[in-house]
């Protein structure tokens, strides 16, 4: 919506960056769904890793970690790499960390 606003007077280098944020969002939108949905505590946690840099699978051995990979990758958050050595985060599942920045940077209505 900034860049609807603003389309004749940007610059072109930042308007073309803010309608690749917009198409990688609506991606996201497209891939995770409106629905909300219960996201459990260790697929959440990894995100928040995989947004670091690439984690090692064999370092998410286990029942916990095994779930959390299924969970990402089902949605299309995280993806293995060629030789699925190592868990990366997707253009989506960094999207969806941005838009939790972004609501919790957001005031309030009680805030002044």
């Amino acid at each position: 919506m900034e860049a609807a606003g603003r389309v004749e007077e940007m610059p072109h280098d930042e308007l073309a960056r803010m309608l690749y944020k917009a198409a990688v969002r609506l991606q996201a939108v497209q891939v995770v769904g409106i629905r909300l949905e219960h996201v459990p505590v260790s697929a959440y946690h990894l995100l928040r890793q995989l947004a670091e840099g690439p984690v090692a699978l064999r370092s998410l051995a286990g029942r916990d970690g095994a779930t959390a990979v299924d969970f990402l990758v089902s949605r299309g958050l995280a993806e293995p790499d060629g030789r699925k050595q190592h868990l990366a985060i997707t253009p989506a599942g960094k999207e969806i960390g941005e838009i939790a920045d972004e609501r919790e940077g957001q005031a309030s209505p009680e805030c002044p």
